[in-house]
């Protein structure tokens, strides 16, 4: 394993050995990839990671022998453990059932991390190994996620790049009749084009009094002449993710959207300007509210400004409502400070930032105006 991997599974281990825990347990596929490496399209058959806390000897990665060739081949996501213990039903696999891989490595009476198990589950470790003692530990991973290294950053930041890249393509294809689905579709088949693995998260397209409907689908409604559109896109390079948000308009802007559009682009650059290690999520929060209250629209405001990005689309800090995260640096953040402006939708520019030593890095161009086609 390289230094940055080591380093990932040794503060995973002292945060177990905080809890006095003998043997830590992840099956979350966020968790899986970030500790060892390996990674699915299909999680129904179990895959886990097992990671000792006070013996001395390997994490254990435990796959399904459906993916086998994933495993061995390395040919996509090269998993980094040394120990892999494959289960299924043909005569190749050590242990015919996942419960057999575990009780190699597990017994009775043990205190077992667990970052998110379902409760049947649970039941079926407390059947299998009486006495055992199953602690959440998913909150000590989340945390241990908020730095990024080195190799990460350089994953969203190409994450990121391809995003902008499809981003700029837009304008083009509102020059022509489309429906929120149409646009939704081309801008997919783009990113796949340009080498993302996958949407980070649904394309999201919606115009007009829908764009409230902030998580709604693209739908066959056509885009308007004169109508607000926002477009949220991003997509997963890698492992990675990215997340950026547009606003976009066919001919003329709507009377009276740019007091909204205004005072949110002065909102965005002020916490561009803030963002650097030592600031708390309050002081954001506290500077975005007062900048909205100058201008007469704080009630517009969400009381939220953004959050962490790495390989979910939602990572800590959640800079919103009464959070008072500490910034630090490498951090990797999704900056947008949406208000709404009811009945046209919504202004939003979400867009990535890396905390540096001395302040942030941009991932992604910020735009200073909505983008009219």
């Amino acid at each position: 394993m390289s230094e940055n991997k080591m380093d990932r599974v040794g503060r995973l281990v002292a945060s177990g050995q905080a809890k006095d825990l003998d043997w830590i347990l992840c099956t979350l596929p966020e968790n899986i990839f970030y500790f060892s490496g390996f990674r699915t399209l299909f999680y129904t058959r179990f895959v886990g990671i097992l990671v000792p806390v006070k013996e001395k000897r390997e994490p254990v990665l435990i796959v399904s022998f459906i993916d086998r060739k994933i495993v061995e081949e390395k040919f996509w996501s090269p998993h980094w453990f040394r120990e892999v213990a494959l289960w299924g039903p043909t005569p190749a696999e050590t242990y015919k059932t996942p419960w057999d891989a575990l009780k190699a490595y597990l017994r009775p009476g043990i205190a077992l991390g667990v970052d998110a198990i379902q409760y049947d589950f649970y039941e079926q470790l407390l059947e299998a190994f009486p006495g055992l003692r199953a602690i959440n530990v998913q909150n000590d991973i989340l945390r241990l996620r908020v730095i990024k290294d080195e190799d990460e950053i350089g994953r969203v930041r190409k994450a990121f790049s391809l995003t902008e890249k499809v981003m700029a393509m837009i304008p083009n294809w509102l020059q022509r009749p489309l429906t929120e689905a149409e646009l939704a579709a081309e801008i997919y088949r783009a990113a796949r084009l340009e080498g993302a693995e996958e949407a980070f998260y649904p394309v999201l397209v919606s115009c007009g009094p829908k764009m409230l409907a902030f998580h709604s689908p693209a739908l066959p409604r056509p885009i308007k002449e004169n109508e607000l559109v926002r477009v949220a896109i991003g997509f997963q390079v890698e492992g990675y993710g990215s997340d950026m948000v547009r606003t976009f308009c066919k001919g003329r802007l709507p009377e009276g959207v740019s007091p909204f559009k205004e005072a949110y682009f002065e909102a965005h650059d002020a916490v561009i300007e803030m963002l650097k290690p030592g600031v708390r999520s309050s002081s954001l929060l506290k500077k975005v509210e007062e900048i909205y209250r100058k201008r007469g629209v704080v009630k517009n405001w969400l009381n939220n400004i953004g959050h962490g990005i790495a390989l979910s689309i939602h990572e800590l800090p959640r800079i919103a409502g009464t959070d008072d995260s500490l910034i630090e640096e490498n951090m990797l953040l999704a900056i947008e400070p949406m208000i709404t402006c009811p009945p046209h939708g919504a202004i939003a520019h979400c867009d990535g930032v890396r905390i540096t030593a001395r302040g942030c890095e941009l991932l992604s161009q910020k735009l200073k105006d909505i983008t009219v086609c």
